[in-house]
């Protein structure tokens, strides 16, 4: 009876750490998306400038400065942002880890928990099994004076 409780409680505790830890993945593939965009725009960026650097070197003609140049700080906005929101996921990987950690204790107090109502129910069975070959000598003892 005790065993089944705390294991039951125990499963539950594991099933809700597995269900964290896919949540860990999925913010961290998040994370790792966000980065890989970044370096999309960083290599676009790069690539304004060329533009740029070769409009103002041919001709000028600033229409196309004008436009490359919003090109330019449109990627370096959506960074800031991309920025922003890796940093949101961040905190929130932080909280997973904390959860999943705190999980995980929660798991080890139940084993401990259990293994300490095993030995408690073993004790007090062979406390029944001793007080009864107790009274049944007691009962020998008896008959035997």
């Amino acid at each position: 009876m005790f065993a089944f409780k705390f294991e039951k409680i125990k499963n539950l505790k594991e099933n809700l750490i597995n269900i964290k830890i896919i949540k860990l993945s999925e913010i961290n593939n998040q994370i790792k998306q966000k980065m890989q965009r970044i370096s999309e725009l960083k290599n676009q960026i790069k690539i304004f400038y060329k533009r740029f650097d070769d409009q103002i070197k041919t001709h000028v003609d600033f229409s196309i400065l004008k436009y490359l140049s919003e090109e330019i700080l449109a990627c370096e906005l959506e960074i800031k942002s991309i920025q922003k929101t890796i940093e949101e996921l961040e905190v929130k990987k932080k909280i997973q880890i904390e959860v999943i950690k705190n999980l995980h204790k929660e798991i080890k107090k139940f084993e401990k928990l259990k293994e300490h109502y095993k030995e408690r129910y073993i004790y007090e069975e062979k406390l029944k099994d001793q007080n009864f070959i107790n009274d049944i000598s007691t009962i020998f003892y008896n008959r035997n004076s």
